[in-house]
């Protein structure tokens, strides 16, 4: 990467809570990134590992999804809606940026995941689905509480009573934070009012290790040696301190 690149991508970043929120961003990304990198940080090593513990995260909470109907909110290319349909789920990937369900469909050629573009203050399903997942789109798209309390009903909406959601996003006040600046105990709290059962809450993703390796392509070597010194820390502290993104498993409450 060069200098010219990584300062713009650092002035990106601090220009965040107006960028990430954009279509015109992510689009952008599709454009000028590959594999993914495009969805989630230009080192494709890093995104290795991160993209395994996801998986190991679904098997986890969603340990049986045969015939299960799923919406896979703010897709990007696809790569967590592959992975379910793979599993026997039917699955509809959303997402705000065109040029990304535009790689998703090409990758998806038999029609299971289907894909729209669509922005989640959009969303108006109605207990079409058993299962909601997202992958940092929320704490993307929302600048604050009052659009939250917007989308997560709509999230629900979506769901049919009991259904499961597993929300993995990067929740922070502060520093750290994207474009929603919200505590995790906010961020439930908001569920819970939108019609959630908050069941558990778990944390990945070392921070510090996170942004020393994310935004650089580094050899293989160091990535590695990065990250698992990363999670050697974490699970020495228990996995409760220094997690960049939030696992939220909920269920949906009956309607009145």
């Amino acid at each position: 990467m060069s200098v010219s690149n990584l300062r713009q991508m650092l002035q990106n970043r601090w220009n965040r809570e107006q960028l990430y929120c954009t279509a015109e961003y992510w689009d952008s990304k599709a454009v000028e990134y590959e594999g993914d990198a495009i969805s989630m940080w230009p080192n494709n090593h890093l995104n290795y590992y991160y993209h395994r513990e996801q998986l190991s995260l679904l098997e986890q909470y969603l340990p049986c999804l045969d015939e299960a109907k799923v919406l896979d909110i703010g897709c990007g290319t696809g790569r967590i809606s592959r992975y379910l349909a793979k599993r026997g789920a039917t699955v509809l990937g959303i997402d705000f940026s065109s040029n990304a369900i535009a790689i998703a469909q090409k990758q998806s050629p038999t029609g299971n995941p289907h894909y729209r573009v669509q922005s989640l203050f959009d969303l108006e399903d109605d207990s079409g689905f058993d299962i909601l997942v997202s992958w940092g789109s929320i704490t993307v798209a929302c600048k604050n509480r009052v659009e939250l309390l917007d989308v997560m009903p709509r999230l629900r909406k979506s769901l049919r009573s009991n259904g499961k959601a597993l929300f993995l996003e990067p929740i922070h006040k502060g520093f750290l934070h994207r474009v929603l600046n919200m505590t995790v105990q906010e961020f439930c709290d908001v569920m819970d009012e939108a019609g959630f059962n908050v069941e558990a809450v778990s944390h990945l993703h070392f921070w510090p290790m996170r942004l020393g390796l994310s935004y650089i392509n580094w050899p293989k070597p160091i990535t590695t040696a990065g990250y698992y010194f990363g999670e050697g820390i974490m699970n020495l502290l228990g996995r409760k301190s220094f997690g960049d993104y939030k696992a939220i498993f909920a269920t949906a409450k009956n309607r009145d």
